[in-house]
């Protein structure tokens, strides 16, 4: 399986709204240009972004992953290449199941009166 992580394109936008609602997650602001997206022989199998709020604040957001190439390591890829790209804090909401996943990346659990 060769998969190639990269931008997402003005073409992807189509798709990154599909897989959005297939995810059933917050479908606002959802801009390519905010997105990386995991491809194999390209068609899109993954997607994340980093969206940026009305304050400023960034928060990684709306990822997704086809079920067939689940527990792959593809979310990983896609999570490490857009935070090698960012500086600055990052933030992200997530189900409290998931928090286990994103403390590996370095993300910590704060209090609602912690956040900006």
């Amino acid at each position: 399986m060769s998969i190639n992580i990269r931008p997402a394109r003005q073409e992807d936008q189509e798709t990154i709204i599909s897989y959005v609602r297939q995810a059933r997650i917050n479908p606002r602001n959802l801009h390519w240009q905010n997105f990386l997206v995991a491809e194999e022989d390209h068609k899109i199998i993954g997607i994340r972004q980093v969206k940026t709020h009305t304050q400023g604040t960034r928060e990684v957001a709306s990822g997704f992953v086809l079920p067939e190439y689940r527990r792959q390591g593809i979310s990983a890829r896609l999570m490490k290449e857009l935070l090698a790209s960012e500086n600055g804090p990052l933030y992200t909401m997530v189900n409290e199941k998931r928090t286990p996943y994103y403390e590996q990346f370095g993300f910590r659990r704060v209090d609602v009166s912690q956040l900006p």
